[in-house]
């Protein structure tokens, strides 16, 4: 049995016709680790103690609280996460917090919902592999559209001889070429554990069912994934379940970019990689669809300008994980599954999940000259849960 689901993510491309180069901008990733968390299962009559988030603007660590979520895994430049409420909005309350919303048949009922906030902590892993708290306190995310702030980077990207570097001990240098400061960030990894706090505010939170919360994660640098929680109190076997899972898209160009990159990429195998796609459950299967409409039944992709003119171009996905061969997307091939993976952690142990990675890219036929001008286009990428 298939559950659709609305449009999760959609994707703009913008595509500028101009001759000076825009360079393409490493947005980093953001993975989900379960660890001792959990994306679904989550109690909404439970009342964390303190209940406010000033109560945690401390240096007292959450992630052994039955809120704990997991892990979220960064690699990139130093950015700034925002946390925005992207599902139903509850009835009677203006403190534009998170909410745990009742929804039992595939449709909310927002007269029933529980608030709660989140709790990150931010820590590091060296160069050289060892774990540093490279801060002593809690960051509090207490409202809709709240955010904080990551001072540094991570990743394998070297420096240039005569740059600034760290060394695998975090260290700071000048590069020479021969010593031990080549690296640009001081850590190769961040992990974020992330709890949310329960408050006391609620309406009608004993009625029996499944509630579920849809949280977007952006940041400053082209990374957008969604986080889908779900919470139950006592519910009833002929209760729907929503689904619980981390997705999100990763796009490498964050602006417009010139024709030029594209007009030489004309087969498969040359195309023009553009985002990364990337699912994460250990509760429910998935398959994801791209197209160029909403329904996901239409594969014409164009990029088209404000003066109405257009021309065409072709999506590739190359899947790696599972690790498939890239193929054109088309309405015969153009949806790909999920599948059961055991993965390390950086952090250490491993982690079985539901899991789909892979790289959309673009090509463009033969011969194509397009009139200058800004050009834009939508590619949809939709998640239907599989039972």
């Amino acid at each position: 049995m298939l559950k659709a689901r609305s449009i999760l993510k959609t994707t703009t491309l913008l595509l500028a016709l101009m001759l000076v180069y825009s360079p393409m901008i490493f947005s980093g990733s953001l993975d989900y680790d379960q660890a001792t968390g959990n994306l679904d299962g989550f109690s909404v009559t439970t009342t964390d103690s303190p209940n406010y988030s000033s109560g945690y603007e401390n240096s007292t660590e959450v992630w052994d609280k039955s809120g704990f979520i997991g892990r979220l895994l960064y690699v990139g430049e130093p950015t700034t996460f925002t946390f925005t409420n992207i599902g139903s909005n509850p009835y009677g309350t203006s403190n534009n917090r998170f909410y745990f919303i009742l929804n039992n048949t595939g449709t909310a009922n927002t007269a029933v919902w529980k608030e709660f906030f989140f709790v990150a902590r931010a820590k590091g892993i060296t160069q050289g592999g060892s774990q540093y708290a490279f801060t002593s306190v809690n960051s509090v995310i207490a409202n809709n559209g709240g955010s904080f702030s990551l001072a540094y980077g991570a990743g394998p990207e070297l420096v240039a001889v005569g740059q600034t570097g760290y060394d695998t001990n975090r260290q700071s240098g000048i590069y020479t070429g021969s010593n031990a400061f080549r690296y640009k960030y001081p850590y190769q990894a961040i992990w974020i554990d992330l709890t949310l706090i329960r408050t006391n505010v609620s309406k009608s939170i004993y009625t029996r069912g499944y509630y579920e919360s849809h949280i977007r994660i952006s940041t400053n640098t082209g990374l957008c994934h969604e986080l889908h929680l779900g919470g139950e109190y006592i519910p009833r076997s002929n209760h729907i379940e929503p689904e619980a899972y981390f997705f999100g898209i990763e796009e490498l160009y964050t602006q417009a970019f010139p024709f030029t990159e594209l007009e030489n990429r004309n087969t498969v195998a040359s195309a023009l990689e553009v985002a990364t796609i990337r699912y994460t459950s250990h509760v429910d299967q998935a398959q994801i669809r791209i197209a160029s409409n909403a329904t996901g039944t239409d594969t014409n992709f164009r990029f088209t300008s404000d003066e109405g003119l257009s021309f065409p171009f072709k999506v590739v996905y190359d899947g790696t994980l599972p690790n498939l061969a890239a193929v054109e997307v088309t309405p015969s091939s153009n949806t790909f599954a999920t599948v059961s993976s055991t993965l390390p952690s950086p952090v250490g142990g491993s982690y079985t999940a539901y899991r789909m990675e892979g790289k959309l890219k673009l090509s463009v036929p033969i011969n194509t000259q397009p009139a200058s001008g800004l050009y834009s286009s939508t590619i949809y990428v939709l998640v239907t849960q599989i039972d």
